[in-house]
Order: structure tokens, then sequence, then C-alpha cells
């Protein structure tokens, strides 16, 4: 009898999987579910700036099948991002931080995390090596004393200046970046704001993460995008009781009205993807509405835009990131040298 109880109790008890373990073991290779964005610098908040590292953050997660539950613009003030960090690290599993890690006195980001977290300010040596020997092979870097004190050297070695101890890891993506990307308090991943180089990094951490098998790829949400001529009040009602009864399943519907064209969106998003796919036929039935893989897909190719479409365009992209890059002077040969196959770039802000 006992020997029947223990069978039984051996196929009803899951033992757990040797990655599960690993997971559990390992705070810094727990799976990754959500994610929160963290923009920190006043450039952004009174508008010299133009953020775009959290859009692209948000489509990275979204192809990656991680939900970004939030998007914070903050100022560079200790306190700010002490309360953000730690409130973000404590309910989201991926937080990406995007900003002041440069080597001038409002580049703070480091040092208000190593408070925000116990992890006292150290030299990361390995940091510290390799700027110096990736700055060096620059077939255009200046000559310049490395051993001898001086400002300009206290001021690049802030950049290595890195949050340590147990919560603290240091991941570098690519061979041609000195710059790493800090984690502190096992999930907070600190990267520069210049977005060449946020995207460089992300894409290289991508790797990282999907190899150590971080991200369910079967959790991928699957978005269908459906094209109505009718305006949103009159599928309001249909739309609302739709997603009251797709709402069990993980469906969000979604309408979005594209000022003054002939054409608006409604939106499917959802994990389970043949469920999904079974709403389509609806939906397009129900607005008059057709599938689309974009959209602008149904507007005629020699259609003229409204004086209101026109007016929206312009508002979009007023201040956007092509007007940033003509209006942002070139940096100084000193603040070029933080990459090398990037060129003229620096890390900071």
């Amino acid at each position: 009898m006992l020997s029947r109880l223990s069978q039984v109790t051996h196929h009803l008890v899951r033992r757990p999987s040797i990655s599960s373990l690993r997971t559990m073991s390992d705070p810094f290779n727990k799976s990754i579910r959500t994610a929160a964005c963290l923009i920190i610098g006043d450039e952004v908040l009174n508008g010299k700036t133009v953020d775009t590292n959290s859009a692209y953050f948000a489509k990275y997660c979204f192809d990656l099948g991680i939900e970004l539950k939030r998007i914070e613009v903050i100022s560079d003030e200790e306190s700010e991002i002490v309360e953000a960090a730690r409130r973000m690290s404590a309910n989201y599993d991926f937080v990406v931080t995007s900003g002041g890690i440069g080597p001038t006195h409002d580049d703070i980001t480091y040092p208000a995390l190593a408070a925000a977290f116990d992890s006292p300010l150290e030299l990361h040596k390995e940091t510290a090596e390799r700027m110096r020997r990736i700055v060096k092979a620059r077939p255009n870097a200046p000559p310049y004393d490395w051993d001898t004190p001086s400002a300009t050297l206290t001021a690049r070695m802030r950049m290595a200046m890195l949050p340590s101890g147990p919560k603290t890891k240091v991941i570098y993506v690519a061979e041609d970046l000195w710059v790493p990307i800090a984690v502190v308090n096992h999930n907070v991943h600190v990267l520069p704001g210049i977005p060449r180089i946020f995207v460089q990094m992300l894409e290289g951490l991508k790797s990282v993460l999907l190899e150590d098998k971080r991200i369910d790829q079967e959790l991928k949400a699957t978005r269908v995008l459906i094209s109505t001529p009718l305006v949103e009040s009159d599928i309001a009602e249909f739309l609302t009781k739709l997603q009251e009864r797709v709402a069990a399943k993980g469906v969000k519907v979604g309408s979005y009205p594209r000022w003054g064209q002939k054409w608006n969106t409604i939106t499917l998003v959802g994990t389970d993807k043949e469920f999904v796919e079974s709403l389509v036929e609806e939906v397009e039935r129900q607005t008059k509405g057709k599938r689309v893989a974009d959209e602008g897909e149904m507007d005629e190719p020699t259609e003229t835009q409204t004086a209101e479409a026109e007016a929206n365009t312009e508002a979009r992209h007023q201040g956007g990131s092509e007007v940033k890059e003509k209006q942002v002077p070139a940096p100084a040969p000193e603040q070029a040298e933080l990459t090398h196959g990037i060129k003229d770039l620096k890390i900071d802000g």
C-alpha cells in the first residue's frame, strides 16, 4: 500500500526541470514576463531632445513576447531616479534605463542606482581597460596620455565607476563597444541615451536573453490590423461587446482613428494566435473592413492628404529625431572617443 502511495505521489508531484532550478538559484536569470522603461534626462523633459528609445524598446518587447507595462521620463535628480528605479525593480521582471551615464556632473544614473540598491560605486577595472584599449585602437584617435592623472582622465574614469556588489553584474554585448550594460538589483539594466548605441546594445542583449532561455517565445503576441471606412462612433458598440467577450482569452481590441484619412484602424492583439485569427472574419464583416499588413495599405496611392491629415503628420514629426539630428552639433573630438566602429558618438545624456 505504501509502495503504491509512493508511486502516486511521484507522479503527482511535478519535479522542477534543470532550467527552472537554475532560474530559482540565480536571481540574474529569472524568467521575463513584464518590463518597464525609465528614460532619465532633463533634456527630454525640457524639449531639447526627442526620446526615441522608449518607442524602440516597446517594439523590442512586443517582438520578444514581453509585456511592456510602463514607460516613465524623469529628471536628472537622485531622488527621482532612486524612487522610480526601486518601484520598477520591485514591480517588473525586466527594467531598462536610458541616459545619464556620461562624464559630466549631470550624469548621475550610476551614483543614484548605487544609492538606491546599496551597491557602492567602484572602478570597474575591466570596463576601464576596455575603454583604454578600444579608444586607443580608433584610427582617428588623438594622442592621449592614459597614465598621467588629469581632469580629463578623471572624467573618463567616471564612466567606469559602476555599482558593485552581489546584486550587480556587467554584460558586454559588442566587441566594438567598451561601455557595458550594468545590471543593478538583478533586473535593472543601465543603457546609454544615444539612440544608435541604445539600439545596438539592446539587440546584443537579445541574444543573451534568448540563449539563457529567460523569455518564453510561446507568449509572443499576434497583432492583426483591420482597416475600416467607418468612424469610431459607428463601431464603438460592437468593439465594446467584442472586448467583453474575448477578454477572458487575453485578447485586447484596439481602435485608432487616422485623422484626415478615409480608413481607420482596428487591432486584435493576443498570444493565442489561432483564437485571434478566428475573430478576423467577424470583425471585417461587422466593420466593413479589410485585414491589412500596414495601416496605410488602403489609402489610394495618388490620394492627396486632407489639410487635417497633413497637419497631423506635421505635428507628429515636429521636433522629431530627424530634426534633432540636424540641430545637435557634432561632438568635440575628446567627446567622440567612447566607441570604436560607431563614428562620432559619445555616451552621455
